[in-house]
């Protein structure tokens, strides 16, 4: 059976960056979390904006990654990949196929907007982790962007972490 769950970090009213994309205001326990919760799943899946973000961030941040499998979702395939543990695809579907084909039963997306909408829309997520940084921004990127979806959800638990950050898990009820 197969277990999706969006995993996100963002501001207290659900913005995951800045309008130019900067997630300066995010804490860096929220990399940590992340980086935990890749021990419990198979694949971490990512829109290419974020990935160029990450590697952006430098080395560290890539070494952080080296012993996870990746999936690049990117309308713009990048067939030059220097990670032999990153595949790009081109659409959810490929997406999808590759994780059957690989064996990949637990998936863990993490971005951006665009990705996390998408699966949304599919109606095939799970669960959803959100870690609420204690800011404020009345305006920037959301955590869901793209057509309209809606979904009914259930809270599974809230967790009070490090630096003031508070984990809300939900379950995506199905209909």
């Amino acid at each position: 059976m197969k277990k999706i769950t969006v995993e996100m970090a963002c501001s207290i009213n659900g913005l995951i960056a800045t309008e130019d994309g900067s997630e300066d205001f995010l804490s860096f326990r929220g990399w940590e979390i992340m980086l935990e919760f890749l021990q419990e799943y198979d694949v971490l899946i990512w829109g290419r904006k974020t990935w160029d973000n990450i590697v952006s961030w430098g080395e560290e941040y890539i070494n952080d990654l080296k012993e996870i499998n990746i999936i690049i979702l990117s309308a713009t395939k990048n067939t030059q990949n220097e990670f032999s543990n990153v595949t790009y695809c081109n659409s959810i579907e490929t997406c999808l196929e590759v994780c059957k084909n690989l064996k990949y039963e637990k998936l863990f997306i993490s971005g951006g907007a665009t990705i996390n909408n998408a699966f949304m829309e599919k109606g095939i997520v799970d669960n959803i982790i959100l870690n609420y940084n204690p800011f404020v921004l009345n305006k920037g990127i959301p955590l869901f962007k793209g057509n309209y979806f809606e979904n009914k959800l259930k809270l599974e638990k809230i967790v009070k972490e490090k630096d003031d950050i508070v984990q809300v898990h939900y379950s995506v009820v199905k209909e």
